[in-house]
């Protein structure tokens, strides 16, 4: 009697074991975290950690691309920490250079508008080729203008809703560059 219920007892305990490791492996491939932690540490989207909730964007805000201190310690505000691959990752004290074709920066406005502008200020601008495309501006992969020299852009983005990813891409086959500021500004 003894044994069939010390038998009972470790069959039930197994089972218990079975349903939590089942259980582990469903919670590991189909976490509840938030999108910062999702593209930063899952997919691997950003380069930067930008912080729970520090992907929201207030329009006006205009960030450098840049470390989070100078060369001589001071700390800096309003360090762009929503980029992507593509990018420079270290020693960005002028700004952020372009490393690949297509570098990005991510974006979740807090209200919707119809009247958004990109601004960007590139403070280095050198290319290979004569193409005339220069750096194609994507935003939501919907082409909105290009950049062909250095100095302060202004591209019209149009129609941004609230809370929802925007995802800005800059396609530059032959340019290297450096991106200095950028923010998202209503008309």
């Amino acid at each position: 009697m003894k044994k069939n219920i010390a038998r009972i007892l470790l069959y039930i305990i197994c089972a218990v074991l079975v349903v939590f490791y089942i259980m582990v492996l469903w919670w590991g491939k189909n976490p509840k975290v938030g999108i910062e932690y999702r593209m930063y540490y899952l997919t691997h989207e950003l380069t930067d950690w930008p912080g729970y909730g520090n992907l929201k964007y207030k329009y006006g805000t205009k960030e450098i691309c840049t470390e989070y201190k100078d060369r001589n310690g001071n700390e800096l505000h309003n360090v762009c920490s929503r980029k992507g691959q593509g990018w420079q990752k270290s020693k960005r004290y002028e700004g952020t250079k372009n490393t690949a074709k297509d570098s990005y920066i991510y974006y979740i406005p807090e209200e919707s508008s119809d009247e958004i502008y990109l601004v960007c200020d590139i403070t280095e601008y050198n290319t290979e080729s004569s193409d005339g495309k220069g750096i194609e501006v994507y935003v939501n992969d919907k082409l909105i203008g290009n950049i062909d020299n250095k100095g302060v852009t202004k591209l019209k983005v149009g129609n941004i809703s609230a809370d929802e990813l925007l995802t800005v891409r800059f396609h530059a086959d032959y340019a290297e560059y450096t991106l200095y500021s950028i923010s998202l500004d209503k008309a």
